[in-house]
């Protein structure tokens, strides 16, 4: 492929970033502000996507197409999990009450492929699809305790330590510890790592493909870290990790 044809198709993925930093929708020019791109560009790129049901087009600005989830499907049902899993986690949210989420690892970072909302959830925008550091979701840090230490060095390497709220951990060592701590105890936490005033409670999982996952509750500090509560959190990720897990290998 000629080196014109890769930018393009570089050019033509920007696009479709850049209509979801800005907020799921986006005009011509503000595109073209927003990616330092010509309008003219901007609109070749937009008729291509289009044509493809990549994006769609309301008046005159454009979304994301519904054609992107017949992609994400696909991805989303690799190797069984997520069709084993995603059960348990409704469970977990009908059953806490709060937000419940699967998360896949890829490049690096944390993927929600699946997310649930009980009826006290509060929404902190981790829809299908996000990508998210790992060192900063207790999810994340749970995945990356399954990692061997030369793999998670690479990670850092590659995507830093970058702080989210003052509670984020951002020094190795520290980092190091805290996985050790997950391995031992099974379990992860997040504690206001990741959004103010949200902990998350998150527990990896044993499959029997290269594919590394963890599942997790996520909620307000108040309630998911009450002592009462954070037990009940726990029993509920052992149980719905081991019928994940069973039904994986089964």
């Amino acid at each position: 492929m000629s080196d014109d044809r890769v930018h393009a198709t570089e050019t033509s993925i920007r696009v479709l970033e850049g209509i979801v930093e800005l907020d799921g929708e986006a005009g011509i020019t503000e595109l073209a502000t927003h990616l330092s791109v010509a309008k003219s560009t901007i609109f070749k790129h937009l008729n291509t996507l289009e044509r493809k049901g990549m994006v769609v087009r309301h008046g005159d600005r454009y979304r994301i197409g519904l054609r992107t989830l017949e992609f994400g499907g696909y991805a989303q049902r690799y190797e069984g999990i997520y069709d084993t899993a995603h059960p348990e986690v409704r469970q977990l949210a009908d059953e806490s009450g709060e937000l419940a989420n699967l998360m896949f690892e890829e490049l690096g970072k944390g993927v929600y492929v699946y997310t649930a909302e009980g009826d006290k959830a509060v929404d902190i925008n981790t829809q299908t699809g996000r990508r998210d550091f790992l060192h900063s979701t207790g999810i994340g840090k749970a995945i990356l305790a399954t990692f061997p230490k030369e793999r998670v060095k690479e990670i850092i390497e590659t995507h830093g330590l970058p702080r989210a709220t003052e509670h984020t951990i951002t020094d190795e060592d520290e980092l190091f510890d805290e996985l050790a701590t997950i391995r031992e105890d099974g379990i992860a936490y997040d504690h206001e790592e990741s959004t103010l005033g949200m902990a998350c409670i998150a527990r990896p999982l044993s499959t029997p493909t290269e594919r590394h996952a963890a599942i997790s509750i996520t909620g307000p500090v108040s309630r998911v870290m009450d002592e009462e509560k954070e037990q009940e959190i726990r029993t509920l990720l052992d149980r719905a990790g081991n019928v994940i897990e069973l039904n994986l290998t089964g």
